[in-house]
């Protein structure tokens, strides 16, 4: 084999030309019309050369394939995110009045942003449907079903807290709930 580069010709060790594969004489552009490479092969290959030079192809495997999807948990309601807030709730049925002889906070949890606000206080007879413990602090609370501006006095609440309420999907009313203590009374 001889190869021409910079007008000089190259040459190959006999046990490179030997391990080339048979290739009919051919000349080659380099893209100038007064240059080019002409390659030739030795025209007999032992049966071991060619054995050598190509490598053993393994035979093709199947791997198999694991496509992981996610579970995306379904979005809780506000009901199911105000639920949520409550350790070891005692639902009352029917419920039950309680009395509360002093000014007390009532107060609601926006399950949109998990804040408790202060809706205003309380005073006198209240229904209570239900008693639980609040996850975040472990007081015990009373849950009291409130309709929007117009139970237990309550007629003018901020502008602000009844946005949030609707932002959260309540336009009627919700379920506020006092804090125990010894202002309330129970039946």
């Amino acid at each position: 084999m001889a190869l021409a580069g910079c007008g000089q010709p190259l040459q190959l060790d006999a046990v490179q030309r030997t391990r080339t594969p048979l290739v009919a004489q051919s000349a080659v552009s380099t893209g100038m019309p007064d240059r080019t490479a002409s390659t030739s092969a030795p025209t007999r290959v032992t049966q071991t050369a060619a054995q050598e030079r190509s490598p053993t192809a393994a035979p093709a495997t199947r791997t198999p394939t694991v496509q992981i999807i996610p579970s995306t948990p379904m979005p809780q309601t506000s009901d199911a995110r105000w639920r949520a807030q409550q350790i070891d709730r005692e639902v009352l049925d029917p419920p039950q009045v309680y009395r509360v002889v002093r000014r007390t906070p009532l107060f609601w949890f926006d399950p949109m942003t998990g804040q408790t606000l202060e809706i205003g206080t309380v005073l006198g007879d209240i229904p209570v449907q239900a008693r639980f413990r609040l996850r975040a602090t472990g007081e015990v609370a009373l849950e009291v079903p409130y309709r929007i501006n117009n139970d237990f006095g309550l007629t003018a609440i901020s502008e602000a807290v009844r946005s949030r309420m609707e932002a959260a999907g309540y336009t009627v009313s919700v379920e506020a709930f006092v804090l125990e203590s010894d202002a309330i009374q129970a039946p």
